[in-house]
């Protein structure tokens, strides 16, 4: 069933543009592997040509944000309230402006990757990258559930593909855990704010898998309702 026939039995729908920005939010997060590389290689053009990028996309998500938000009738036909689809937009905002936030330490403080970790850290990002795709896909599939009025056949489907959010964060947590325990053996070697700021950084990472898994977890509820 298009999506103007869905429009046209609940009225103006607001999930097309709810998947426009997670979309805009995935955008923003895939750029985050390249910028770890280019810090690692203490290339700061680069890193700074790409936390650039990843501002100009962070806003971007703002705006289409702020657009859904305003335009959403406070009541419409559909089987979730506006508080829920409210509350999963700002969690997937979130997803940009944690990105935007760890770009901005690391290319302020020129945060190195000691080599220690570096290999950790990269694939910490990738983790949190696949994280989001998989929440991304997810909530694509929000319309084909709507057509099918929450047939089992899509029920199942987003529940695997929140499966597969759910594994993916537990391996960023492993990848944080491992991190932080090489992080305490560099503690003596660097001056301790550059530590805490290290330590930080790998928490907001962590932060960002965290959020893409919320992003499944509002779904779960939305599809349970």
């Amino acid at each position: 069933m298009p999506k103007s026939i869905i429009d046209g039995m609940f009225g103006k729908s607001p999930i097309s543009p709810l998947q426009k920005h997670m979309t805009s939010v995935h955008s923003c997060i895939k750029e985050l592997k390249n910028f770890m590389l280019a810090i690692h290689k203490k290339d700061w053009e680069k890193a700074e040509n790409i936390r650039i990028s990843i501002g100009h996309k962070e806003g971007e998500a703002d705006v289409l944000k702020k657009k859904l938000r305003s335009r959403l009738p406070s009541t419409f036909m559909m089987p979730f309230s506006r508080r829920d689809l409210l509350d999963l937009l700002l969690i997937q905002d979130s997803i940009a402006n944690i990105t935007k936030d760890v770009s901005g330490l690391m290319i302020n403080r020129k945060m190195t990757l000691p080599d220690t970790i570096s290999a950790d850290v990269i694939e910490l990002t990738d983790v949190c990258i696949r994280t989001s795709a998989a929440a991304l896909k997810a909530v694509n599939e929000l319309d084909e559930v709507m057509e099918t009025a929450f047939g089992n056949r899509e029920r199942k489907v987003v529940s695997s593909i929140i499966d597969e959010v759910n594994d993916l964060e537990s391996q960023s947590d492993k990848i944080q855990h491992q991190i932080r325990g090489k992080l305490f053996l560099l503690e003596k070697d660097y001056p301790a704010v550059d530590v805490i700021f290290y330590y930080r950084a790998v928490e907001w990472m962590g932060e960002l898998a965290d959020s893409a898994q919320k992003v499944g977890s509002r779904l779960e509820v939305l599809l349970a309702k």
